[in-house]
């Protein structure tokens, strides 16, 4: 066993969770690199394998160990990837809850200080619904020494505020943020496979706000492209979120697609267990059959 396995901790949940993604079973990520039985041992009770074999599984799953291994991280890093993981999934809730147990006055790194910020404002948004307080957060992401926005935080942020400025109904604010955010987003792609989340993310909350701000046409141009990266690197993150953003704004169009959306949404939520969104889509299944 190598000597730097003692210094590891691998997330199992992680694992599992980008292999899920990647529509793999066990024995499909185990093929050729180790047994079915390790894949479990891994994934349910965080056992480390050999470094071989672990580098072998983050290249099949087209991550990178960080994604995946703790390596002597400190508390508050932990707490902050732990409500990353949480925001990237939309678990804002969640999300909320671990951040309560990180102490901002701990922060000293000036990005996990931006991150911090950017997870309150997430949390602000969609489960204290304080709309005012979620835009001073964003706007203390981008208004700190490296107010360069051009790096993921910076974007996110932007869209934030977006979705902020969506919801409180000033439409012209929103839009001129949501189009500040897609120059940024232009500006600096994220061609790396370990950012696929991050880009189908943010082209997610693009696709949000523009359903908010009543462009349909925005709206499903920014959904399409999204499936398209998904599909393209064989991922389901956020897919059934699409597809169904897809189907609600086809029936907004009154466009007789929008049930074989609403058909594939619910496919795909039951694939990832989304039960939330699996609960959503039936019941709007049974409103459009009423």
């Amino acid at each position: 066993m190598s000597k730097l396995q003692p210094a590891l901790r691998i997330k199992g949940e992680n694992v599992r969770r980008f292999r899920k993604l990647r529509g793999l079973s066990q024995a499909e990520l185990a093929s050729g690199i180790c047994t079915q039985a390790t894949i479990s041992l891994i994934e349910k009770r965080n056992k480390v394998p050999s470094m071989n074999i672990l580098v072998r599984l983050v290249n099949r799953l087209g991550i990178t160990l960080e994604d995946i291994v703790v390596e002597n991280q400190d508390r508050i890093q932990q707490a902050l990837s732990a409500v990353d993981q949480k925001v990237r999934r939309g678990e804002y809730r969640d999300a909320a809850g671990l951040l309560k147990k990180v102490n901002a006055r701990r922060l000293t790194r000036e990005q996990d200080l931006r991150n911090y910020n950017y997870f309150s404002g997430m949390s602000e948004l969609f489960v204290t619904q304080d709309l005012d307080e979620a835009i001073y957060y964003f706007g203390r992401v981008l208004n700190g020494a490296s107010a360069a926005a051009a790096d993921v935080a910076g974007i996110m942020a932007t869209l934030g505020l977006a979705l902020a400025y969506a919801e409180k109904g000033t439409t012209e604010r929103a839009r001129v943020y949501v189009e500040q955010a897609i120059s940024l987003f232009n500006a600096q792609p994220l061609n790396e496979q370990r950012y696929l989340d991050v880009e189908l993310t943010i082209y997610w909350h693009i696709s949000r706000i523009y359903f908010e701000l009543g462009d349909d046409a925005a709206t499903l141009q920014h959904v399409q492209s999204d499936i398209a990266i998904g599909v393209r690197n064989e991922s389901l993150f956020l897919l059934p979120e699409l597809y169904a953003l897809q189907a609600r704004t086809q029936a907004r169009l009154e466009d007789e697609q929008a049930a074989q959306s609403r058909a594939i949404a619910l496919a795909l939520a039951r694939v990832t267990d989304r039960t939330s969104l699996i609960a959503d889509l039936v019941q709007g299944e049974t409103a459009a059959s009423a």
